[in-house]
């Protein structure tokens, strides 16, 4: 049997599974579990996908390239996402507190034995699970000092981003999700135009990863690249992924796509 991870109506990737494990219905999303002998088990979420073994690549890259890209980063929140693993990350940096934004609390509670670290996460004192939408949560939020983040994580495409920018600080950094930067390279250049606001938007990807996920990075002030805090991101112990070449490495895009992106990519 396989599993089918849709990226367009043009692409698409499969990966072999064993059996189903089980299959959970929340509020507004669908889980299914699956036993895969090359990926532990795989998470299928409405279109997305999440592979056990291979958790450690976006949460890594995700959280330490952000907050090596900041001076001093405090408050962090992350939405449109299931995975813990992310917030465990940014977790490893002291200081650093973590508001996860996800109200589909049914799903996110199946995931407790596919997440290694699902209870020590959500017993963190720096850890806040927020279980609302996130539309009453912007409109409530957005106008309040208290609820100025230095960096955003929307994992979810469909995400209103520049509504999450209105909660960053003047020197936030906001990292979302984007359509693939090779294949759908205008649909890329769409949504950067679409970003108000930022002085820094930089397409990048996580080298040799098996999912192929694209993201954005935009900043108000710092720059992924110039602004690397190396001395932070190489007294990072127990990694699987992430290293300082890597962060730099993420933002080297082909000849071509730059070239498609020049004007409307700013760096």
């Amino acid at each position: 049997m396989w599993v089918t991870k849709s990226y367009n109506d043009k692409f698409q990737q499969e990966y072999k599974i064993e059996r189903k494990l089980l299959e959970i219905k929340g509020s507004k999303h669908t889980l299914e579990l699956f036993n895969s002998q090359a990926f532990g088990e795989i998470a299928l979420l409405d279109e997305g996908l999440l592979l056990q073994n291979m958790l450690f690549v976006q949460s890594e890259l995700l959280a330490h390239l952000s907050v090596c890209s900041h001076k001093n980063p405090k408050r962090v929140l992350i939405a449109g996402s299931f995975n813990l693993e992310l917030a465990f990350e940014f977790l490893r940096h002291d200081e650093v507190q973590v508001d996860f934004l996800q109200f589909d609390l049914k799903v996110l509670e199946s995931l407790i034995s596919f997440l290694p670290h699902y209870k020590e996460v959500m017993e963190a004192e720096r850890f806040q699970l927020i279980p609302q939408l996130s539309e009453e949560f912007l409109e409530q939020n957005a106008q309040e000092e208290r609820a100025k983040y230095d960096i955003i994580v929307l994992c979810n495409s469909n995400s209103n981003a520049n509504s999450y920018a209105k909660l960053l600080n003047d020197d936030g950094i906001l990292v979302l999700k984007s359509p693939h930067i090779l294949l759908e390279t205008n649909e890329v250049k769409a949504l950067l135009e679409s970003l108000e606001d930022f002085s820094v938007k930089m397409p990048f990807f996580a080298p040799l990863s098996v999912l192929q996920d694209c993201y954005i990075f935009a900043s108000k002030l710092y720059h992924p690249m110039a602004d690397i805090q190396l001395q932070r991101a190489d007294m990072l112990d127990d990694l699987r992924y992430y290293h300082a070449n890597l962060h730099l490495s993420a933002f080297v895009l082909p000849k071509a796509v730059k070239s498609a992106l020049f004007g409307v990519a700013k760096n």
